[in-house]
């Protein structure tokens, strides 16, 4: 007489992290790219602050900043799902500092394009007699502060994800792009293309942090 052992294998159920980093790091990238279409290079070739203020009046400022703060919103939510990623494997004063690094540095770039779209609305709808000179330099000077100011911030919060990588051992891609970002926004020369480069960083690590869930 034979004997039959029935043996019960238990599989682990398969667990899939919220798609939510990776939509919001996606939609970031279509915001962002959109508004560097949409607003183009309008003041490209003004002689005199009068000529930038006509030719700022016939573009779509105000739709590029609202695009570009849309940006801001989703990489602000990439950037606390990193952060909650990072701490799980080991809280530290670098992984404390992500949130406010990140906020800081894209808000600021968000400032950079909402400057031109503000001097398009105070003229057109607060003073109803066209965007002014004086607005259109008032709102150069704010995007010359604000974008070398977000790529300093943007230096600090990549050298935060490197340093909080390492501690927690969670990617050496991460830790790798990181860190040439890092360089990349610390060269004048290229800086600011580092600075519109960023987008795509924010949507691979959404986009990790999905796989990695």
């Amino acid at each position: 007489m034979s004997t039959a052992a029935v043996t019960d294998v238990l599989v682990p159920p398969t667990h899939r992290g919220s798609p939510l980093p990776a939509l919001a790091g996606v939609g970031g990238v279509a915001a962002f790219a959109s508004a560097a279409v949409v607003f183009g290079d309008p003041l490209a070739g003004s002689g005199d602050p009068a000529e930038a203020a006509e030719q700022l009046a016939g573009s779509s400022a105000t739709l590029a900043g609202l695009l570009v703060g849309v940006y801001a919103v989703l990489a602000v939510a990439v950037t606390g799902a990193l952060a909650g990623r990072l701490a799980r494997a080991g809280e530290s004063a670098a992984v404390r500092l992500l949130p406010v690094l990140g906020f800081g540095h894209v808000i600021l770039l968000a400032i950079a394009f909402a400057a031109p779209a503000a001097a398009v609305s105070v003229g057109t709808q607060v003073f109803d007699d066209g965007v002014s000179p004086t607005g259109t330099e008032a709102a150069l000077v704010l995007m010359n502060v604000a974008h070398p100011m977000s790529a300093w911030l943007g230096v600090g919060f990549l050298v935060a994800v490197v340093l909080g990588g390492r501690a927690a051992q969670v990617s050496r891609a991460l830790v790798a792009i990181s860190a040439v970002f890092a360089v990349g926004l610390l060269l004048p020369p290229v800086g600011w293309a580092v600075t519109y480069l960023m987008a795509f960083w924010f949507a691979g690590v959404g986009i990790w942090l999905w796989r990695r869930a």
